[in-house]
């Protein structure tokens, strides 16, 4: 991804609690659009979590009413003039969230219109706050869903709600993106960062490359059309992790405290 440097404040802001990176989007003015300099703040700061060996999730959130509303007015005027690269690199900024190896937790706290509905689906969980809503906002501007926005919303919520969604515009609140399985919890607006980071924190005490490697794992079988081939994918993995010190030190540990109860 080749953007400009960002000039003056950072689009998004970044800061570890714990074994947690939470990643803010940054430009309430503007409604936290998925503009150039915020993609490539964004990418930089899932660059700098992912090379933290003290990080085990990472917390997507935003600062202001809005989540994200998406992109920019002039890249979709910039397309409708032959010029589609502005909207590619709108996908930039959703599909680095979804290729980044850690666990990601969307922390909903307004508004996720479009592009910034992707954003939300390109994390493996997705909370909200009270003030949150849920917008695929595409066909109400003539325009095709795109950057894999029907097959992300599928795979969610499954086809006939991703059709009142993307075909028929329906506009979703916190409860009702609970109810129809986009989110796990609400939360009072107040509360939801907190929330999502104790969520991540308790992975704290787990190996980082387990938690990568889990993490791939669940990906992949959410893909996977046959058992047979999770289970050949797991029993991988599992001969991988029983091998590593920190599951002989649980065994242990566990064989110690039921002795100690005889």
């Amino acid at each position: 991804m080749t953007v400009p440097s960002s000039p003056g404040r950072p689009r998004v802001q970044s800061r570890r609690v714990r074994s947690v990176a939470v990643v803010t989007l940054s430009d309430p003015d503007h409604r936290n659009v998925l503009s150039e300099p915020l993609i490539q703040d964004l990418d930089e700061a899932l660059t700098k979590a992912e090379s933290d060996d003290s990080v085990r999730a990472v917390v997507l959130t935003a600062e202001g009413p809005a989540f994200c509303a998406g992109a920019q007015l002039s890249a979709l005027e910039a397309a409708a003039s032959g010029h589609f690269d502005d909207v590619q690199r709108v996908y930039d900024g959703f599909l680095r969230v979804l290729r980044s190896p850690l666990p990601t937790i969307a922390a909903v706290n307004g508004p996720a219109v479009g592009a910034g509905l992707n954003l939300a689906l390109a994390c493996d969980i997705r909370l909200a706050g009270e003030s949150a809503t849920f917008d695929s906002r595409f066909a109400r501007l003539h325009l095709h869903p795109g950057g894999g926005h029907t097959w992300l919303l599928t795979k969610v919520v499954g086809p006939a709600l991703a059709a009142h969604a993307c075909l028929f515009g329906d506009v979703w609140t916190a409860q009702q993106a609970l109810a129809h399985g986009l989110v796990s919890a609400i939360y009072r607006d107040d509360d939801l960062v907190d929330a999502a980071i104790s969520m991540g924190n308790r992975l704290e005490g787990h190996e980082k490359e387990f938690v990568l490697t889990l993490t791939r794992t669940l990906r992949a079988s959410a893909q996977t059309t046959h058992h047979a081939d999770a289970l050949e994918a797991e029993t991988r993995a599992q001969r991988w992790s029983v091998t590593r010190e920190t599951f002989v030190q649980h065994v242990q540990a566990l064989r110690a405290r039921i002795s100690s109860k005889r």
